[in-house]
Parts: C-alpha cells; sequence; structure tokens
C-alpha cells in the first residue's frame, strides 16, 4: 500500500509542479501588466487565485511525500554524508525563514530584482 501511495504521490507531484511552472511563467511573462488580460477567457486574477491553490496543493503533497519517505530520510543523517544532508537541510529552513520573514513594502510597490528585470532600475 506504501509503494502504490508513493507512486501516487510522485506523479501527481509532478502534475501539480508542472502546473505551478506553467501558471507563475503565464503570470509573468504573458500576461504582465495587463489587468485586463485574459487567457482561454480566465482574467489573471483569476490565474493568481488558481497559481495560489495549486501551490498549497504542492505544499501538501510534498508534505504526503516526506511522511511517506521519513524512514530515508532518517537513515541520510546516519550515514557516512550526514553532515552534507543536515547543512542542506538547515540551508533549505534558512532560506524558507528568510523569504517569511522578509521585509515587505507597500502594495503594488517592486523591489530591486523586479525593476532591473523589467528594464526599469534607473542608474
Amino acid at each position: 500500500m506504501k509503494a502504490l501511495a508513493l507512486r501516487v504521490s510522485n506523479v501527481l507531484l509532478y502534475l501539480v509542479s508542472c502546473s505551478l511552472a506553467a501558471t507563475g511563467l503565464l503570470l509573468e511573462f504573458r500576461m504582465e501588466g495587463r489587468g485586463s488580460a485574459a487567457v482561454w477567457g480566465i482574467p489573471r486574477h483569476e490565474w493568481t487565485e488558481l497559481h495560489l491553490i495549486i501551490a498549497l496543493v504542492f505544499l501538501a503533497l510534498a508534505v504526503l511525500h516526506v511522511a511517506l519517505n521519513w524512514n530515508w530520510i532518517k537513515g541520510l543523517f546516519h550515514g557516512p554524508r550526514r553532515w552534507a544532508f543536515l547543512a542542506a537541510g538547515c540551508a533549505g529552513l534558512i532560506l524558507f525563514t528568510a523569504i517569511l520573514a522578509g521585509p515587505s513594502g507597500p502594495s503594488g510597490s517592486q523591489g530591486p530584482l523586479r525593476e532591473q528585470h523589467h528594464g526599469l532600475a534607473e542608474d
């Protein structure tokens, strides 16, 4: 039963990852700055909501995937390369925390990365 659950979760994670990437790229590059734009008759704000829902499904599947592979993950920390896996785990937690705890500005403000990406940075 666990093997079947792993297979199903792997396939679902792949499909959800593809959907998440596709909606993110669609929002960033095809619907950029077009408040009234629609793709397949679906307006931008609904694509944004769909992208969020897909991201939440991805997170739920990722938690399930980790739970199903927990014994294998624990085994990584007892092998000869345990320090590498511990460092990678710590780096992931630091990155996760830094993004969530990062500074925020007023709604609609654009940071330096977005300005450079779109050629809006002033020299």
